[in-house]
């Protein structure tokens, strides 16, 4: 198992919270993390952009996509629309990525106490070495 630290802005993390949203995505442009990077089991820790780390979630399945069209993301983003709760327009921004992957989450968690962490890098998703 490993643990990983995702960063993710509102609504999302709010729709994660509440159950609406139960498949988090990342589309990128190059292979980066958490391309490549994970793997069922694996334990998220959810920070909310420019603020704390406040929930944690285990990682159900994962979906890696590569070498994307923009039309083939729009596909993508289509058939997981129901999990995913994009904002409309979300298609739009991510066109031009080449890469997608999809993590269903369970066992979500508000964290009381939740780990410190000294993270001050624009990095939207990585990869914890404990």
């Amino acid at each position: 198992m490993t643990l990983h630290l995702a960063i993710l802005r509102e609504p999302y993390l709010s729709r994660v919270l509440s159950g609406e949203k139960t498949i988090e995505s990342r589309f990128l442009r190059i292979r980066a993390a958490p391309y490549g990077r994970v793997a069922v089991a694996d334990q998220l820790l959810l920070k909310r952009a420019g603020g704390p780390i406040v929930a944690s979630a285990r990682v159900e399945r994962v979906a890696e996509f590569a070498d994307l069209t923009p039309h083939a993301m729009t596909d993508l983003i289509a058939r997981y629309a129901d999990g995913l709760c994009l904002d409309d327009g979300f298609s739009a921004q991510v066109c031009d990525c080449r890469y997608a992957v999809l993590l269903w989450l369970g066992e979500i968690a508000l964290l009381t106490d939740p780990p410190p962490l000294a993270k001050r890098d624009r990095r939207a998703w990585v990869v914890l070495d404990v």
